[in-house]
């Protein structure tokens, strides 16, 4: 074994672990958001899911960062996006889609 631990490539540990760390709140977030989107739709989980990633086609927002907005309006905290133009075009699709 290198000093890589065995990993091909040599990949930084540290820096997977920080990408896995992101990976695991983004989807914390995501269920969050389409667990909000079944209660306001009545819709289940594949529906809400579907919802969430059409609104992130529309505006180009990346779907974690249209999770923010949803739970970030669910939950009476501030903005989801420090981009308050991408806020508004998130917040526009997500009540049409909402309706």
């Amino acid at each position: 074994m290198g000093h890589d631990g065995g990993r091909a490539g040599g990949v930084d540990p540290v820096a997977e672990n920080a990408q896995l760390w992101a990976a695991l709140s983004s989807r914390a977030v995501i269920e969050q958001a389409k667990g909000m989107v079944m209660l306001v739709r009545g819709c289940c989980a594949v529906e809400a899911f579907a919802v969430l990633v059409a609104v992130s086609q529309q505006t180009n927002v990346k779907l974690r960062d249209v999770a923010a907005v949803v739970v970030a309006a669910g939950s009476a905290t501030g903005p989801g996006l420090p981009d308050a133009a991408a806020e508004r075009a998130v917040r526009a699709a997500l009540c049409a889609h909402l309706r």
